[in-house]
């Protein structure tokens, strides 16, 4: 049920993309628009240490005193790849996350299908923050740029 709802706002989600670049006239014959700097991978070499199980993460969490970030995805989520390529991919955020976060990846399709009820998740990717304990600090429904990614992160961060 959960993974029928979120495959349906991916396909909504991609066909008003499509539709806007239609509009704009950016067909698929015409050169796309050079991706902002704000969007721009910085690096592509180094990669972050996420965390597969729930219980894992938090025991970790706990240990170092650092809130989880938690990425629910799947396999056939286009903006899930894109936030992996691009925003998890650049320097500032992979040193956002890896010195004031335990990363957490969740599949929705599989062990992440019932936390992902459990927690309200509507669309993919959805990045959630929690306290070690558990407690909900924060939401970023969508893909996120990196610079954006980071503007709400550190905001998420700075509420305690």
């Amino acid at each position: 049920m959960v993974r029928d709802r979120l495959k349906s706002n991916v396909m909504m989600g991609l066909l008003m993309t499509v539709g806007a670049l239609t509009a704009c006239g950016a067909g698929p014959s015409e050169e796309a628009p050079a991706t902002s700097s704000i969007e721009a991978v910085s690096s592509h070499t180094a990669h972050l240490d996420w965390e597969k199980s729930w219980d894992t993460a938090f025991n970790r969490a706990k240990e170092e005193g650092k809130p989880v970030l938690v990425s629910f995805e799947a396999e056939w989520c286009v903006w899930c790849k894109k936030l992996e390529s691009t925003t998890y991919r650049d320097k500032v955020v992979m040193s956002l996350i890896a010195g004031s976060l335990v990363p957490l990846t969740l599949d929705v399709d599989n062990s992440g299908r019932e936390l992902s009820d459990e927690h309200g998740v509507e669309s993919l990717p959805t990045v959630l923050v929690f306290s070690p304990t558990g407690e909900e600090k924060g939401r970023i429904n969508g893909y996120l740029p990196p610079g954006q990614f980071v503007e709400v992160m550190k905001g998420i961060l700075q509420q305690g």
